[in-house]
């Protein structure tokens, strides 16, 4: 069950391979301030500190970590600036990413990156169908997008059809949110995967404020 978490990890990793991390809230929020903590590893005992650049660095990092599994071709949804894009990009096994967002800003955004593996596509999320076709991407990935989109059966409809291997769906679910497009909750999108044939495992993320992850395989 999602839990009414208002956290976000704040960590560094030792230099023997460690995780060293804390779970802060709005009231030690290292995206607001310079602020600079010091914790003791629990495996080897050493001092570290972490400042705001290294905190911002981890939590990246373990985001990141969720979708390093990936190949083929891909479509980064909702994709903004190319926050997984430019991370994807690097992977040896990616042929091709589609980054596909309705934002204007987003072509300015991504002018640096590479265009021999990616392609922007300014287009809603409802236009899926005008651009690609049966089986034609391996992986659909995402952050911080589904609970913008209004109608989420023609979604489940459109990735069931292009989408021959995966996706990757990261997000938040707060219920009072009046930004939110639809109320589908985190166990409820993941039920809407299986009807159609997926196999989905979905994880609750304490570290990711009102997070969670679906991972759903073909």
């Amino acid at each position: 069950m999602l839990k009414d978490n208002k956290f976000i990890v704040w960590g560094t990793y030792c230099e023997c391979g460690n995780e060293c991390s804390i779970l802060q809230n709005e009231n030690h929020p290292w995206i607001d301030t310079s602020f600079t903590i010091k914790m003791k590893c629990n495996k080897c005992g050493k001092s570290l500190m972490i400042d705001k650049e290294s905190a911002e660095e981890f939590y990246n990092n373990k985001i990141y970590s969720y979708y390093n599994d990936l190949y083929g071709k891909i479509i980064d949804l909702g994709c903004g600036s190319g926050f997984l894009s430019r991370f994807l990009i690097n992977q040896n096994k990616i042929e091709k990413i589609y980054g596909l967002d309705f934002d204007t800003q987003c072509k300015k955004d991504l002018a640096d990156i590479d265009k021999r593996k990616f392609q922007f596509i300014e287009a809603d999320i409802n236009e899926l169908d005008g651009y690609f076709g049966s089986g034609s991407v391996d992986f659909l990935v995402s952050r911080d997008v589904f609970m913008f989109i209004e109608d989420t059966d023609k979604y489940f409809e459109d990735v069931t059809k292009f989408v021959n291997k995966g996706v990757r769906q990261m997000g938040w679910y707060m219920e009072e949110n009046t930004r939110m497009k639809n109320k589908l909750k985190p166990e409820q999108i993941a039920e809407e995967y299986v009807k159609r044939g997926w196999k989905v495992k979905l994880e609750y993320l304490d570290w990711y404020k009102y997070g969670y992850f679906i991972r759903a395989n073909k």
